[in-house]
């Protein structure tokens, strides 16, 4: 039997103690629904308007220190719009 290669991760691999002192995100949870009224949606987006929602995210997080997802804008934008569905 031929012997699995065994994989060096070389400088990428730091030491657990490095990586929490690396996390720039607030690890604040957001409250989860109740299970019963969760219903999922899937939306599929061109690949400029998926950029754009990354870099939007990737900024707010920063400006803000915490993490903002990808389903957390889209929700919002949808509330609001139904909202206002001018």
């Amino acid at each position: 039997m031929v012997k699995k290669p065994v994989g060096d991760l070389g400088g990428m691999a730091i030491s657990k103690a490095k990586a929490v002192e690396a996390v720039p995100f607030s690890t604040v949870a957001q409250p989860l629904p109740a299970a019963a009224s969760v219903k999922s949606l899937t939306v599929k987006l061109d690949g400029d308007t998926y950029e754009a929602l990354r870099a939007y995210c990737y900024e707010q997080g920063r400006s803000s220190g915490t993490r903002l997802t990808h389903q957390q804008v889209m929700v919002k934008a949808l509330k609001g719009f139904l909202a206002n569905p001018s």
